[in-house]
C-alpha cells in the first residue's frame, strides 16, 4: 500500500492543523477564467476540476480554490500521451468552511502505451504515484465505480482490471476474472464503462452494419457479462472522455443512451435500446467549450421535476452523481372496454367471417379486434417474388417492400410495411444462434445449416452472393477492420466444411461504412467512410484478391467524413453510392469501375426506387406505389412516427402519409432488412396438411 502520514498519534486538532499547514503551500484562492485559451478541463467531480495550462492544478469552481499540482511525465506533451484523467473523492475532507459536505479528490492519469498510470492524492498532493497496469496491452478505457471506491480499467484483449482508491492506495492493479464482450481485432467506433452506483456497464459500438449500440452489465459474483435490453430507471450519456448513468423516469427518456459522434460534440443522438433506433435530440444541451469535457443539462423546455422533493433543479452531473428526476406516467389504459361484440357472436359464426377477408387491411383489422378472432384468423404466409423476374410478371397490388427486424432479447421477428403502415410479428422457435441459411417459399422452408464460426473467423458485416437453390457456386463473405492499414476477410464456399480467414493489407486507409457489402460483377464491394469501395473475388485460379479503387477524389460535391455511405446494385451493369451528409442531404452517385474510374451524380432514376439500409440495399424497377419515381427509402420516420422517405427530383425529405415535405427531426432504425415479397392469406385444405408456414401476428 502507499505510505501515507499517519495522524492517529496526535489529536484530531493536530492532525487537522498540520493538514491545514501542509496545504497552504499549494493552495491559493483565485479567480479563474475556465474558457480561457490554452486551459484545458481534463476531468470534473462535484465541485472540482483538473486543468492544465503551463502547470497543472484542481480548482473548486465554487470556492475558488486552486491547489497547485507537482508536473507528471510526459507533461510537456501531455496532448499527445495522456489517454484519460479520472477524479475519484478522497477521504480527506475539504476544510474551506463550505456550507457543503465536500472532500478533497484524486486525480488518476492514464497514458498511451504506458503500462502504469499515476496518481496523486490529498493530504499533501506532493508526488505522482505509480499503479502497475498490465504489460504490453492496449488500454481502452477508465472509470470509477462502487461509489467511486475503486477504478475499473478496460483493455483491448477484454481484459478488467481494478484499482483500489480508498481507504488505502493500491500500487498495482488488481486482475478480474472475466472478461469483457469484446473482440481484439476489431475496431470500434466506441467502447465505453460507464458506472452507476456499485454496478458496471460497458457500451459499444462496431464499425460496419449494424451500428448499434450495445449495452451490458458486468456481474461481479457470477463472473460474466450480460446483454442489456432495459435500462431500468436511469439513462446513459456518452462523450469523448466522458461518461455517466443518472436516474430518470420521464417516459421520452426511457431505454436511451445519448452521445456525441466522432469529434461533433455540439450534436446530441439519443439511441432507444428496445426499437434499436438513432435520431438527433435536443431533449438536453451541451456545454462544451474547445478546451474543455462536455456538460450535458435538460433543454429548458423539457420536463424536469423531482416528485421526492418537490424541486425541479438538476443536479450535478458527474461520475458519482446522478440527476433526480423521478416522474411517475401511467402511459396505457389499463381498463380496456368491458363490452366486446364478439362474446356475442358463436365461434362457428366468427370462423365463417374470417373466411371473407380478401384483403390485407380487412385480415388485420379482423385480428385487431381481439385475442380470439385473432386466434381463428387463416394463418399467413410469406411468398419470396424473384428479384431476376420482370415487373410484370408479378402483380403490383399484391408486390411490396418490408423492413426486417430482430430482436435479440426474444427473437421475435417483426415486419413493417410503410406504404400499408402495417406492422407484423413471426415468432420463430427454428431460429436460433447459428449460422445458417433461410428460405422461405410458398410450400415450404428451407433452412441450410453451415459450419460455425470460431472467434478469429467474426467480421463486423456480412454478405452471400447468392441463394443456395439457384446457385451451386455461392460465397459467404464477411470482413472487419483490424486497423486502418489492414483488414480481416473471412469466406465459405459452397461444399467448404469450414471458414478460410485471411489479413489483407489496403494499399490506402480504409474504414468500412455503416452498410453490408454488395455482391456486383462476381465479386463483393465494400464501401468506406471517405467513399474509396474495397473489392474483394476471386482470380480464375481460384486464388483470392483484394483491391481498393479511389474513389474519393472523384466525388464532386465532396463530403465530410461524418457523412453515412451505402452501396446499392440497380442491375448486373450498374452500381450506385448512396451518401447521406451530416445535413440530411442526400446523393446518389453512379460508380464506374471500368479502365477509368468514373464517379458520376445522379439527379433521377425514373422507374427505380433504392430502399437502402445498413444491413441491406435493393433496387425495385416499377413499383405500383403513390410516391415519386427516383425515391430513395431509408428506415426512418418523424418525431410523428410517420413513415418518411427521400425524392431525389425534389432534393427534400416527404412524410409517405401526405407526401408533403419534411424538414424536422427524425430517427432512422438500426439493424434493418429490406425484403421483397407478397403476403397472402392461406386456408388450411386437406390436401395442405403437409405444407409448413411462418405464422403471422397483427400489431395490437
Amino acid at each position: 500500500m502507499v505510505e501515507m502520514e499517519s495522524y492517529a498519534s496526535i489529536s484530531p486538532v493536530r492532525a487537522q492543523e498540520r493538514k491545514n499547514k501542509s496545504l497552504c503551500s499549494i493552495i491559493y484562492k483565485e479567480q479563474i477564467d475556465v474558457n480561457k485559451a490554452g486551459i484545458w478541463c481534463m476531468a470534473r467531480w462535484n465541485d472540482w476540476g483538473f486543468f492544465i495550462d503551463d502547470h497543472c492544478f484542481l480548482w473548486h469552481v465554487k470556492c475558488h480554490t486552486k491547489i497547485h499540482l507537482p508536473n507528471f511525465r510526459y507533461f510537456n506533451d501531455w496532448k499527445s500521451y495522456m489517454y484519460k484523467c479520472v477524479i475519484t473523492p478522497s477521504t480527506h475532507e475539504y476544510f474551506d468552511n463550505y456550507p457543503e459536505d465536500d472532500y478533497f479528490c484524486t486525480i488518476s492519469l492514464f497514458f498511451n502505451g504506458e503500462s502504469c498510470c499515476l496518481i496523486c492524492a490529498p493530504p499533501h498532493y506532493k508526488k505522482w504515484v505509480k499503479v502497475k497496469l498490465y504489460d504490453d496491452i492496449l488500454l481502452l478505457d477508465a472509470v470509477s465505480f462502487c461509489k467511486d471506491e475503486k477504478i475499473c480499467t478496460l483493455f483491448r484483449n477484454g481484459k478488467l482490471g481494478i484499482i483500489q482508491m480508498v481507504p488505502e492506495l493500491s500500487t498495482c492493479l488488481s486482475p478480474v476474472t472475466f472478461s469483457a464482450p469484446t473482440d481484439a481485432n476489431t475496431e470500434y467506433q466506441m467502447i465505453q464503462l460507464v458506472s452507476r452506483q456499485d454496478q458496471l456497464f460497458l457500451v459499444q459500438q462496431k464499425f460496419g452494419s449494424p451500428s448499434v449500440l450495445e449495452v451490458w452489465k458486468a456481474d461481479f459474483e457470477t463472473q460474466q457479462f450480460s446483454r442489456v435490453f432495459n435500462l431500468d430507471g436511469f439513462i446513459i450519456f456518452l462523450s469523448q472522455g466522458f461518461s455517466v448513468a443518472i436516474s430518470s423516469s420521464l417516459p421520452e427518456e426511457k431505454n436511451h443512451v445519448y452521445f456525441t459522434q466522432n469529434n461533433d460534440h455540439c450534436t446530441l443522438y439519443a439511441f432507444h435500446i428496445g426499437d434499436q433506433s438513432v435520431s438527433p435530440t435536443k431533449q438536453f444541451r451541451i456545454f462544451n467549450r474547445q478546451n474543455s469535457i462536455p456538460l450535458i443539462a435538460r433543454s429548458v423546455c423539457a420536463k424536469n421535476i423531482d416528485s421526492s422533493t418537490g424541486k425541479g433543479k438538476m443536479k450535478k452531473l458527474s461520475s458519482s452523481s446522478e440527476c433526480g428526476v423521478n416522474t411517475t406516467v401511467n402511459c396505457r389504459n389499463s381498463n380496456p372496454a368491458a363490452n366486446n361484440i364478439c362474446v356475442h357472436l358463436t365461434l362457428d359464426l366468427q370462423k365463417e367471417i374470417s373466411r371473407y377477408l380478401l384483403s390485407q387491411d380487412a385480415y388485420m383489422n379482423f385480428r385487431l379486434v381481439c385475442k380470439l378472432w385473432r386466434s381463428i384468423a387463416p394463418p399467413l404466409r410469406w411468398k419470396v417474388v424473384d428479384h431476376a423476374a420482370p415487373p410484370s410478371s408479378s402483380s403490383p397490388d399484391q408486390e411490396s417492400m418490408w423492413l426486417l427486424s430482430l430482436n435479440q432479447n426474444d427473437g421475435l421477428c417483426t415486419f413493417y410495411n410503410p406504404f400499408r403502415n402495417l406492422n407484423c410479428y413471426m415468432s420463430n422457435h427454428d431460429l436460433g444462434k447459428s449460422l445458417f441459411f433461410l428460405e422461405p417459399s410458398p410450400s415450404s422452408k428451407k433452412i441450410i445449416h453451415l459450419p460455425q464460426r470460431t472467434e478469429e473467423y467474426f467480421c463486423d458485416t456480412l454478405s452471400f452472393s447468392a441463394s443456395p437453390t439457384d446457385s451451386s457456386a455461392w460465397v459467404i463473405f464477411g470482413i472487419t477492420c483490424l486497423d486502418l492499414k489492414q483488414v480481416r476477410i473471412s469466406y465459405l464456399r459452397a461444399g467448404d466444411d469450414k471458414w478460410t480467414s485471411m489479413t489483407m493489407d489496403n494499399e490506402v486507409s480504409f474504414l468500412i461504412s455503416c452498410c453490408s457489402p454488395v455482391y456486383f460483377g462476381e465479386q463483393f464491394c465494400v464501401i468506406s467512410f471517405d467513399g474509396n469501395v474495397g473489392t474483394f473475388g476471386f482470380l480464375k485460379d481460384g486464388s483470392p484478391y483484394w483491391v481498393i479503387h479511389e474513389f474519393f477524389l472523384l466525388y464532386s460535391p465532396r463530403f465530410s467524413s461524418s457523412s453515412c455511405l451505402f452501396l446499392v446494385q440497380r442491375d448486373q451493369n450498374m452500381l450506385y453510392s448512396v451518401i447521406v451528409t451530416q445535413q440530411q442531404n442526400v446523393r446518389v452517385y453512379e460508380l464506374d469501375f471500368g479502365g477509368d474510374e468514373r464517379v458520376k451524380l445522379v439527379k433521377e432514376v425514373k422507374n427505380w426506387h433504392f430502399f437502402i439500409s445498413e444491413t441491406s440495399s435493393v433496387a425495385v424497377c416499377g413499383m405500383n406505389v403513390n410516391v415519386d419515381d427516383s425515391a430513395v427509402f431509408f428506415p426512418s420516420f418523424n418525431v410523428c412516427n410517420d413513415y418518411i422517405y427521400y425524392s431525389l427530383e425534389d432534393a427534400v425529405f416527404k412524410v409517405l402519409k401526405d407526401n408533403g415535405t419534411h424538414k424536422g427531426q427524425q430517427k432512422e432504425l438500426l439493424n434493418r432488412v429490406w425484403i421483397r415479397c407478397e403476403l397472402a392469406p392461406f386456408y388450411h385444405q386437406p390436401h395442405c396438411k403437409a405444407e409448413q408456414n411462418i405464422s403471422m401476428v397483427a400489431d395490437d
